[in-house]
């Protein structure tokens, strides 16, 4: 490919050596395969969560095979090949559904609750109920649908221009989701909208569009105790930490995008604003070390070029 002859492609000392991105989805795998037994009987179904593995395992194995031909496969393939985190991770994020209860029991919102009062006073998403407005609530569901869109489009503006900082971005990217999946381990927590309900006055699903937002969030994300950190603000704010150095014009534009993501998910009663704060905290710091991991298992491709405009 064109792309590829213009040094954009594996650098040659990355032939015959497993991708960083494939290394990093095999650990998270074999840690997964690891708590699956550790907690094998208190799973009502580890056979299934095990062949799961395996099989995203065996995908993972055919995965680095095409990569060591990546420079002759078609273009379809190739952009399949450096993309496909956007089908494997979801996936790996559906298995957790029954990991989290089982590893850590109850949920924990009654502490977010706590730390949310303590800095507010108040529960911020009941206080945000004075604002809410039928136009109000589609407007920030719309908002909060913008986390499924923003990685794809810096994703796709960053390899049409620059391959190597688009493998990057997606390795990055892939990080941060295991991060803020550490941390759903760490304080399993449901959100105020399943938590706070009983002191809920007002209802922020009034419209068609914002009940069939919601719906099909709740049909799509079995995974229930996923509030802490905001997986929603961290990857967002990871998508703009890199637009800002490599796509600046598309920084701009995704930023105020982001700011109202942001909102909706203490509007739409998603999270805690602690669990914002978390992930944007996580998100500065997740993003240089994930990209100091990139270089450290060698990325084989060019330097980082200047931002693009």
């Amino acid at each position: 490919m064109e792309g590829e002859r213009r040094g954009q492609g594996p650098g040659a000392g990355s032939r015959g050596r497993v991708r960083p991105l494939e290394i990093v989805n095999f650990a998270a795998l074999l840690l997964l395969t690891g708590a699956t037994l550790l907690l094998y009987r208190r799973l009502a179904d580890p056979g299934a969560l095990l062949l799961r593995y395996a099989l995203m395992g065996l995908f993972l194995a055919l995965i680095v095979v095409l990569a060591r031909r990546q420079g002759r496969l078609p273009a379809a393939l190739s952009v399949a090949l450096d993309f496909y985190p956007a089908a494997f991770v979801p996936f790996v994020f559906e298995s957790l559904g029954p990991l989290i209860p089982a590893a850590r029991g109850a949920p924990r919102d009654a502490l977010l609750i706590a730390w949310d009062r303590a800095l507010f006073g108040v529960d911020p998403t009941i206080w945000l109920e004075r604002f809410v407005r039928p136009l109000t609530n589609d407007f920030f569901f719309i908002a909060y649908t913008t986390y499924y869109f923003l990685p794809l489009v810096l994703g796709g503006l960053l390899w049409e221009r620059n391959r190597p900082e688009a493998r990057r971005f997606v390795f990055v990217l892939s990080v941060c989701f295991y991060v803020s999946y550490a941390g759903y381990f760490t304080i399993p927590a449901l959100g105020p909208r399943y938590a706070l309900a009983e002191r809920q006055s007002v209802s922020v699903l009034t419209t068609p569009v914002s009940r069939a937002i919601a719906d099909a969030i709740n049909q799509v994300e079995h995974t229930k105790l996923d509030v802490f950190p905001s997986g929603h603000t961290m990857i967002a704010v990871a998508v703009l930490i890199v637009a800002s150095r490599r796509a600046r014009r598309a920084f701009w534009v995704m930023l105020p995008v982001t700011v109202c993501l942001l909102i909706s998910t203490v509007y739409c009663r998603y999270h805690y604003v602690v669990d914002v704060i978390a992930g944007l905290a996580l998100a500065f710091l997740t993003v240089p070390a994930a990209e100091a991991l990139y270089r450290r298992l060698g990325d084989g491709e060019a330097p980082p070029q200047r931002a693009l405009s």
